[in-house]
């Protein structure tokens, strides 16, 4: 929904600065050394053509229980800040999180470093291909070079992965570029097309409008259709505790059962006074184990301020009771189930 279109936007052009200059820097320890990147013994990655099959999408879906993640707002926008913050985060917990949410604007070159840092650490990359990309340019084919090199670069991981194309679709302020659904559905076809041209069988599909647009009515007409998609998906946020997730995820949650497609809640969290997240944060992992079409939910914990001026807070560092609400909810067999082996 338009107050939580934020995702960075301040911050966009300083993460991709930076992610660019480290990357050429990996490459260039990599090649005097011999190795990978010092601050990522791992996040070297794989060449395109290095002969690793890509794992199928059907890998990524559990049998029983829900993979629980999150994105996790750094203090410092690099690479290193990002795994630093997710880290931090998962000590604070004491507990592994599964899905690691990652942001890409339109038009950046991933996968970066730290995505591959990531999936190589035996996390789920659930990867948000942002921004303002323009519906009636990809349908033109003026994006087809990009978009291949992007969809090559995924399958060269090796690792099944989740794939948003520009999530919160539905917003209305996204008009300008989205154009509408005939233009979206067209859009997502033709990059699907480019990324079965190329064979990433690893990417799974996620189709993620806002909550709020299911509760109005304007996200339905944007869906793809069950062809062209692996996962349903929405970002759901109450605007205080007094909301349960439940509640504001109903109405996507009732269309949702007449699709046969696993559920991921791609963003949550609630407003208002933090005092009462933790009961809500038990009330949500309670709803995951009610509603088994839910496979995968993501928190989104960050600070800030939305495209209206309007200030949003649901960061978990410094609300203890909330943190032990949510560590609980890791801690539980139902939260764990297994990650798809590597390749």
């Amino acid at each position: 929904m338009t107050r939580h279109a934020v995702r960075l936007a301040a911050a966009a052009a300083v993460v991709v600065a930076v992610a660019v200059v480290v990357a050429v820097a990996a490459v260039l320890v990599a090649r005097l050394a011999g190795g990978g990147s010092p601050a990522h013994p791992a996040a070297a990655g794989q060449a395109s053509g290095s002969g690793v099959a890509p794992a199928p999408v059907e890998s990524l879906i559990p049998s029983a229980g829900a993979y629980l993640g999150a994105y996790v707002q750094p203090t410092r926008y690099s690479q290193q800040g990002q795994i630093d913050a997710f880290l931090s985060f998962e000590h604070e917990l004491g507990h592994p999180l599964e899905i690691v949410h990652v942001y890409h604007p339109w038009g950046t070159v991933f996968p970066t470093p730290e995505d591959r840092y990531f999936v190589r650490n035996g996390k789920i990359l659930l990867l948000t291909w942002g921004g303002d990309p323009n519906t009636k340019a990809i349908i033109a084919g003026r994006d087809d070079a990009m978009i291949r090199a992007r969809a090559e670069g995924l399958k060269a991981l090796g690792h099944p992965i989740m794939l948003e194309f520009r999530h919160e679709m539905d917003r209305p302020n996204l008009r300008w570029t989205i154009h509408g659904p005939a233009d979206y559905i067209a859009a997502w076809d033709h990059i699907r097309s480019i990324f079965s041209a190329v064979g990433a069988t690893n990417v799974s599909w996620v189709w993620c409008p806002t909550g709020y647009g299911f509760q109005v009515g304007r996200a339905q007409a944007f869906y793809p259709g069950g062809r062209e998609v692996n996962w349903v998906c929405a970002d759901v946020y109450a605007s205080s505790a007094s909301q349960s997730l439940s509640e504001a995820a109903g109405p996507f949650l009732r269309w949702a059962s007449h699709h046969d497609k696993p559920v991921i809640i791609g963003e949550f969290a609630a407003g208002g006074n933090s005092r009462d997240w933790a009961a809500w944060l038990t009330a949500a992992g309670q709803l995951a184990k009610t509603d088994r079409q839910i496979k995968a939910m993501a928190y989104f914990d960050g600070n800030g301020t939305d495209s209206n001026g309007n200030a949003f807070r649901y960061s978990l560092g410094d609300q203890p009771a909330a943190m032990s609400a949510f560590s609980r909810l890791l801690s539980q067999r139902y939260f764990q189930p297994a990650v798809p082996n590597d390749p």
